[in-house]
């Protein structure tokens, strides 16, 4: 007897939309997707798609994505953003700057390379700003939020803290959709990591 958490409807669904996502996406280069759902209640993983095509092996349909470490972009800002605010470093409405900096040689830039000058946190956040979130990280500290990280479950952070430096909060690390989804729970959860 194999006892699973996964929901059999929700897998299915789940294996369906990633199909046509990739389907959709194809003209743009994306060959490849995988999809994980965690219940945010009971942090039962309903359902794990590694891939869009297992047969598939012109685009690597083996692989399971789900569980290869690979860079979160952007996704890790929310944490630094969350670290912030539970240090009282920031709220939602605290003004940011978002304008060239330069962090002994090290000058992140927006993925449009555009400043938008002083913005919310609340904007900087949703429109994904890279300055403004590197800006947060140097208030919080990169030990703080590689620690945070840590306790969310993120093994792959192996390194020193200083290997990754401020690039850690834009990515500037590998780590696995499962774990990044739980840690994502964690936040829905406000905070009970599971």
């Amino acid at each position: 007897v194999l006892r699973t958490t996964l929901d059999h409807r929700i897998q299915s669904l789940a294996e369906t939309a990633l199909r046509d996502a990739v389907a959709r996406l194809r003209h743009a280069g994306v060959t490849n997707g995988s999809v994980v759902v965690i219940e945010n209640r009971s942090a039962a993983v309903r359902a794990l798609v590694g891939s869009a095509d297992f047969a598939n092996v012109a685009d690597q349909g083996q692989v399971n994505g789900a569980i290869a470490p690979r860079s979160p972009g952007s996704a890790l800002k929310p944490f630094t953003y969350a670290l912030a605010f539970e240090l009282g470093l920031a709220t939602p409405d605290t003004v940011l700057a978002d304008v060239p900096l330069n962090y002994t040689g090290y000058e992140p830039e927006n993925y449009d390379e555009r400043f938008r000058g002083p913005v919310s946190a609340r904007e900087a956040l949703a429109q994904s700003l890279n300055i403004p979130a590197v800006q947060l990280l140097q208030a919080v500290t990169p030990d703080a939020l590689h620690r945070l990280l840590r306790d969310l479950g993120l093994t792959t952070l192996t390194r020193p803290t200083a290997h990754y430096g401020l690039a850690l909060t834009l990515g500037g690390v590998e780590t696995t959709l499962l774990e990044l989804t739980n840690a994502y729970a964690t936040l829905a959860r406000l905070g009970v990591h599971r």
